[in-house]
């Protein structure tokens, strides 16, 4: 196949100029196919650069790296501890408020299966029922249901006090528990007849009420760390037993 260039005017061409034509096409053929074959070789056999992104870290950046992420640990670890001490403290109330309110969950119950309830033991016969339900006192004696006297009051070091029959009183009160203020308010103590010969002094006449103990306490629990907290606690125990 000849290569015939574009016609000119006044311009004829012959077939000697096709075949010159054919000749440079081939020659030209070939000279491209050597120069790709050049450039695919050059290709694979020039030397690999390594690209300045990917060089690594320098000294500087490292440093402050380290620096963020220390201080971001000591900020964690300062957090963290607080919260596990605080933690710790309340746990340590808790346990506190447990024994508290299992002093006072076990006086109750005693009182409530008792009989003969003596308000201030200082005044009369701790065996005979006595009221005070206006001034109060801070010790209180009556009939366990098992027929021993039982005796509760606030000692001198703030501790509630158990004493039953001979035996020597014992704190139902934790350490960390100090109560400032206890009062026992005894009504409907009095039996329903109290005249004659079995009248008892410590009761103003007879009634007909059943008997109740109001029981009132005030302090401080002391929790780890030296953390105060201070409590008020009211509770009315009535007598089981039927007394009207």
């Amino acid at each position: 196949m000849f290569h015939v260039p574009f016609r000119k005017r006044g311009f004829t061409p012959s077939l000697e100029d096709g075949v010159a034509k054919q000749c440079s096409a081939t020659t030209c053929v070939r000279a491209r196919i050597a120069r790709f074959l050049n450039h695919i070789r050059f290709r694979i056999n020039r030397p690999r650069t390594t690209p300045s992104f990917s060089a690594g870290f320098t000294l500087v950046e490292m440093l402050i790296a380290f620096g963020i992420f220390a201080i971001i640990m000591v900020v964690s670890a300062g957090s963290l501890i607080s919260l596990m001490d605080a933690n710790n403290r309340a746990q340590h109330l808790k346990t506190v408020v447990n024994n508290l309110h299992f002093a006072f969950e076990n006086m109750s119950r005693n009182i409530r299966t008792g009989s003969l309830y003596h308000c201030d033991i200082s005044e009369g016969s701790a065996s005979e029922p006595r009221e005070c339900p206006e001034e109060g006192a801070t010790s209180l004696a009556f009939t366990s249901r098992t027929g021993a006297l039982t005796i509760y009051q606030l000692n001198a070091s703030g501790y509630i006090d158990r004493t039953v029959g001979s035996e020597s009183a014992v704190p139902i009160t934790a350490p960390e528990v100090k109560v400032e203020t206890l009062r026992f308010y005894v009504d409907g103590a009095c039996p329903a007849s109290n005249t004659g010969q079995n009248k008892i002094d410590g009761c103003p006449g007879s009634d007909n009420e059943q008997p109740r103990v109001l029981i009132v306490a005030k302090g401080v629990m002391t929790g780890r760390g030296g953390i105060e907290s201070r409590f008020d606690v009211q509770t009315l125990v009535s007598q089981r037993q039927l007394d009207i």
